[in-house]
């Protein structure tokens, strides 16, 4: 398999905090991928608390997460949420439960306000509601106390097929 998609699985030895916090790294620093994802986030994503089913997050908006128009552009709003609204899936994960690999199949984005280049916001994500093929979540970008984007994720967890019969 090519190894800049081979993502390193969660580790439950760590607590919570530092299970969350190792997850993140291993996306962001993985010196085999140099995605749109992980490039939006490098360096500049901070973690503030973890709770089993929360995370929250601080970051700047720098120059290349905006629009022509010095604001947070919506794809990068999107990218943002996608990533860290996935974390509050590894903190509540445990062994056997939400632990496999996972893709997005629902993500429905609302602008509320623009933000604007250099302000540092709150990323608050929490998980809704998780079972043994589904996972529902909601994220929302903060800045100086007022909601400007929210989101709600839904992921499918990946399970290798079952070994086909021999009959």
């Amino acid at each position: 398999m090519d190894p800049r998609y081979v993502m390193k699985g969660i580790d439950f030895s760590l607590p919570l905090r530092e299970r969350v916090i190792e997850y993140q790294k291993n996306f962001l620093e993985d010196p085999n991928f140099d995605g749109f994802d992980a490039y939006a986030l490098r360096n500049n994503v901070r973690c503030i608390s973890v709770s089993p089913t929360r995370t929250e997050w601080e970051l700047e908006i720098l120059p290349h997460l905006c629009n022509k128009g010095g604001k947070l552009h919506g794809g990068a709003a999107c990218t943002i949420l996608d990533n860290l609204t996935t974390t509050t899936l590894v903190a509540s994960a445990r062994p056997g439960f939400m632990d496999v690999g996972h893709v997005s199949r629902n993500i429905n984005m609302t602008y509320l306000r623009p933000v604007v280049e250099g302000a540092t916001v709150r990323v608050v994500c929490e998980l809704v509601a998780g079972g043994r093929t589904l996972v529902n979540m909601k994220g929302e970008i903060i800045q100086d106390g007022k909601v400007c984007v929210t989101c709600l994720h839904d992921k499918v967890f990946l399970r290798q097929p079952p070994e086909p019969s021999k009959l």
